[in-house]
């Protein structure tokens, strides 16, 4: 069995679980990526160019089984301008995220384009896998309602075309490099924020609740993880420099051994997430030693039992005290994690991928 697995936008949690999957898979694939920048004209413009990679191995004799494809590329464009190397091969798609419950800063006429895009790829694909059963859910109740704003012609049934096709199956991760770097805990409690430096994972919420502790004198530490990006790079960085001394390290580790290494030495890991539709980082942190505290929302009351939560500004400040005063043992919570490490998904994948090929038991 061969595997065509196209991902338009390579980087972050995209590249780390294909990482993690490929290898652990036992087919043959062709990996198709093109760099994690400038994602609207990826989803606008890859299949352009991925189709042509896509003929050229089939020109060569490369012949498919599966496409494993994400969001970031419009499946039917890819496979009309492929033709004919992708005719009649079965597709699953696989939906990280989804355009339909992403937060919109600056709303627009084209940003419609991009919700279609996944509707479309998936009424396209064979399976549709999601991350979360709150994901998959959120995506199939919008789907009707944002096909009613067609001026005329709306497409019926397809919410429900694309429910019976579909399923959840977590992304997995690679447990080797937190293995590798057991915890060690300095003298003060650390508290890490691993998300990219941007406006749905509320990077303003999360200094408002250490700024508060600081203000009452406690003894904490703080490190800021995670991609940072041009419009927010001096917010979030001018936010950190107020902690001063408590201030640990602030930018993207260099590697993974360096960012398992990073999460080892931590106590405590936060989400502010406005948008989150799995969160690998938090699973990541909290297998690598950290307790996780997450908003009581979204993906996480579905993946984090009740005593890793909290509803308001004022829950988290006093979560976040009760930790500082109160240090927790490392690894406590790795039980959270451990059922998406890449063993253990693997096999599912595989039979998934099987089954779709049309070539299971």
């Amino acid at each position: 069995m061969r595997v065509l697995v196209v991902e338009p936008y390579f980087g972050g949690s995209h590249k780390a679980v294909l990482d993690a999957l490929l290898p652990a898979l036992p087919f043959e694939h062709d990996l198709l990526a093109m760099p994690a920048r400038k994602w609207k004209w990826r989803m606008r413009g890859a299949a352009i160019v991925l189709a042509d990679q896509v003929r050229r191995l089939h020109a060569a004799g490369v012949r498919w089984d599966l496409v494993y494809a994400s969001t970031f590329v419009n499946l039917a464009e890819l496979v009309a301008l492929a033709r004919p190397a992708l005719d009649g091969v079965p597709a699953i798609v696989y939906f990280h995220e989804n355009q339909l419950m992403y937060p919109v800063r600056h709303e627009a006429e084209w940003d419609f384009q991009f919700p279609l895009t996944n509707i479309v790829s998936a009424l396209v694909a064979d399976r549709c896998l999601f991350t979360t059963q709150w994901h998959l859910d959120g995506f199939v109740e919008r789907v009707g309602p944002f096909l009613k704003q067609f001026p005329d012609f709306v497409p019926k049934d397809a919410a429900k075309r694309i429910v019976a096709k579909s399923q959840v199956l977590p992304p997995p991760f690679d447990p080797a490099p937190f293995d590798a770097h057991p915890p060690v805990r300095g003298e003060r409690v650390r508290i890490v924020w691993p998300h990219r430096w941007e406006h749905d994972k509320d990077p303003e919420a999360f200094f408002a609740a250490v700024h508060a502790l600081a203000d009452e004198g406690l003894e904490f530490e703080v490190v800021v993880a995670g991609q940072a990006f041009r419009d927010t790079a001096d917010a979030v960085r001018g936010m950190a420099e107020r902690l001063g001394s408590r201030l640990a390290a602030v930018g993207e580790p260099e590697g993974r051994d360096a960012y398992a290494a990073l999460l080892a030495s931590a106590d405590v890991a936060v989400s502010t997430a406005r948008n989150e539709f799995f969160g690998l980082a938090m699973v990541e942190a909290c297998y690598a030693g950290c307790w996780p505290v997450v908003p009581d929302r979204l993906a996480y009351p579905e993946l984090y039992p009740a005593e890793h939560r909290y509803g308001t500004h004022e829950e988290l400040v006093a979560r976040l005290r009760a930790l500082v005063l109160d240090r927790q043992t490392p690894g406590v919570a790795r039980g959270v994690a451990e059922p998406f490490t890449v063993e253990r998904l693997a096999p599912e994948y595989a039979r998934v991928f099987e089954e779709v090929a049309g070539k299971g038991t």
